[in-house]
């Protein structure tokens, strides 16, 4: 118990001295775009490349742990779909934040830090974030942009630039690539990266307490409250149960990328939700309350797995 309170504290120290930043004001508001960008562009960056360059090809490649991370996700999805379509009737952009809502995983600033520090490697969340970043969040955006009105104009390779413009699946290509091909870079180099990787964790965490502070919305109705509620279960319960089962009893992964799966199905639902709710202004009150309630019970549910099935490393 010593030891799972050893972890989450500092997490959950380090989150609410970024919001005590924001809510107090020792920091402007624009701190939270500089820090964004500096983590964004930076570190994270340096970070992947940096761990991924000094891993195995065949851990990058597991296959067991990317299809058990995918299969929740897509079980999930298709929940989520039969649940708002069927018995709430909703529709269009509604029913895209809401699915998204319960899936969409926040890596970056969650994922990296608590798996560097419950597993001692952020190759996992890595992996799970080229599949999000890749696929899952530009689908997402192309398909707000069908259920807008009128539809905005974006040329056939605007989604795809989404993708090619990010700083992390560059990094992330370019260590594969170096790693395929056997380029052997000087010491100096890689250790560069590993400094200007480190801030990442903490960072991350920091930024994600300070942007907590969201702008205040109108009235939240039942309605707003019982769908974020949901997508909250969906995010920190459902989809994590789906992964245990399957890496566990389908795809037999041992102890650590079991752990690994469960962690990064569990984690709270990305602040780019909130982005995205803002841009499009649909379900702004359900996209604070999600973020809100899965960081909340992604800490009490890692404690939990934690207690039961032990650390880790």
């Amino acid at each position: 118990m010593q030891n799972i309170l050893n972890l989450i504290i500092p997490i959950l120290s380090i989150i609410l001295i970024g919001y005590a930043a924001g809510k107090f004001k020792i920091l402007k508001v624009e701190t939270s775009d500089i820090l964004t960008r500096f983590l964004f562009f930076f570190c994270l960056p340096s970070l992947t490349f940096s761990n991924i360059y000094q891993s195995k090809l065949e851990d990058l490649l597991n296959y067991r742990f990317l299809f058990t991370f995918l299969s929740g996700m897509l079980i999930v999805i298709t929940l989520q779909y039969l649940l708002y379509n069927r018995l709430f009737h909703i529709r269009g952009q509604e029913l895209v934040m809401l699915t998204m809502g319960g899936f969409y995983a926040n890596i970056v600033y969650m994922g990296v830090p608590v798996t560097s520090l419950i597993l001692s490697s952020v190759i996992p969340p890595l992996i799970a974030l080229f599949l999000q970043a890749s696929f899952f969040f530009p689908l997402s955006i192309f398909l707000m942009d069908q259920f807008c009105e009128p539809k905005p104009k974006r040329d056939r390779f605007g989604t795809i630039l989404l993708v090619v413009k990010n700083p992390i699946l560059i990094a992330s290509f370019l260590a594969i690539l170096s790693l395929v091909l056997k380029i052997h870079y000087p010491q100096f180099l890689i250790s560069t990266f590993e400094l200007m990787g480190k801030p990442a964790a903490t960072t991350g965490l920091f930024v994600l307490g300070f942007t907590s502070n969201l702008p205040a919305g109108s009235m939240i109705s039942k309605h707003e409250m019982k769908m974020a509620l949901i997508a909250s279960f969906f995010k920190v319960i459902v989809q994590p149960l789906i992964a245990f089962l399957i890496g566990k009893y389908l795809f037999r992964l041992d102890a650590w990328w079991l752990s690994a799966a469960v962690i990064c199905s569990m984690l709270p639902t990305a602040v780019n939700h909130f982005i995205v709710s803002q841009k499009y202004h649909s379900c702004g009150n359900e996209s604070r309350l999600i973020i809100l309630f899965t960081t909340i019970g992604f800490c009490i549910m890692i404690s939990c797995y934690l207690l039961i099935f032990g650390v880790i490393q």
